[in-house]
């Protein structure tokens, strides 16, 4: 008897704690403060690019898990088709997504151009690395994931010895037929490794990629799609995706290049119209915070929270040749790049 009242003793005084003394434990009284403001809208949409769907919900589930009572509706695409899908939405006047996150920073910057983004400053915003931060200065949007690219190759047809070694290595004729690549009129991800290829290596390169007749996949994740089950055995493709494949026992691995791992930057915005706007502000206080660092980190990304440990296996980026894409790189070069390379390939 005793007992059952210290329990409903208990249960009373947790009821009237402040808010932020009942959620110490992944939430500051500011967190928990907004969370109660979005808890009443009960829903976010989310529309993302930069992870593969079955990461995607996974992260839909840890922010319900955190915050009950609020559901994520996921959205993925690739970014072309996440962008298009969003314009569709702005054009007919019908607002669906409050959280866009792509890996564009020439989407941000478009929509932040046309007054459709919501300024919104995190309180989590200066606890990423400093690489991250102020990507906007007016916080109509904030970088939330970092993503490499790299060389893959199925272990079964090729031996870490022959696997190439840098980026001009995939132009070997050996591999006519057996390599694979995204498109970067679909892929942002693809989008910024092709200009970095542009800038390095001139037009040339693509030319002699074309001669290979490669396999091009919409995304760069085809590109590791393939390579695990054997259509191809050689790409360029993200790490990320890579080592989750190889981890399911696929016989892919990956190697960073020696003239440079390329890093995408993702950001992610809050719409102006956004549905749930108090829940989309929860939400990216979520994607900047530890919680989703070392959900995504255990799925072998690249945190970019310095509290986040690299899981064995994750290649930290302090410790090879980073090429990364200027702003007005990525704005004025990718949609370029990408008519370049339908005119070179055909597609």
């Amino acid at each position: 008897m005793k007992r059952r009242t210290f329990l409903l003793t208990t249960a009373a005084m947790t009821a009237l704690m402040p808010l932020g003394v009942q959620a110490e434990s992944h939430m500051s009284e500011a967190i928990a403060a907004l969370y109660e403001t979005a808890k009443p809208e009960g829903e976010v949409t989310w529309y993302v690019v930069p992870m593969d769907s079955e990461t995607a919900e996974r992260v839909g589930q840890k922010f319900t898990e955190l915050y009950p009572g609020i559901k994520v509706n996921v959205v993925r695409s690739t970014a072309t088709v996440a962008f298009q899908r969003l314009n569709q939405d702005i054009d007919t006047g019908v607002a669906n997504c409050d959280v866009f996150t792509t890996s564009s920073l020439a989407h941000a910057e478009d929509l932040k151009g046309r007054d459709l983004l919501a300024a919104y400053t995190p309180i989590r915003k200066e606890e990423v690395l400093p690489a991250f931060q102020g990507a906007d200065p007016e916080d109509t949007y904030h970088i939330t994931t970092a993503g490499p690219m790299g060389i893959v190759y199925n272990t079964n047809d090729v031996s870490a010895e022959d696997a190439p070694k840098n980026w001009p290595d995939l132009l070997d004729p050996k591999w006519k037929g057996k390599l694979a690549i995204g498109h970067p009129g679909f892929s942002g991800y693809v989008g910024i490794w092709a200009v970095k290829m542009r800038e390095l290596y001139g037009w040339e390169f693509f030319e002699k990629l074309a001669e290979l007749e490669p396999y091009v996949g919409r995304s760069s994740i085809d590109v590791v799609t393939t390579t695990a089950a054997g259509e191809t055995i050689v790409g360029a493709g993200p790490t990320t995706s890579a080592l989750i494949s190889a981890e399911k026992g696929n016989p892919v691995a990956m190697l960073a290049p020696t003239d440079g791992l390329v890093v995408i930057s993702s950001p992610s915005m809050i719409l102006k119209d956004a549905p749930h706007p108090e829940a989309a502000k929860l939400f990216m206080e979520f994607l900047l915070g530890t919680e989703i660092a070392e959900m995504t980190a255990e799925q072998f990304s690249t945190p970019i929270r310095g509290d986040v440990a690299v899981r064995e296996g994750v290649i930290p980026l302090g410790e090879v040749t980073v090429l990364s894409a200027s702003k007005e790189q990525i704005i004025d070069e990718v949609s370029e790049t990408a008519e370049m390379f339908r005119d070179t390939f055909g597609i």
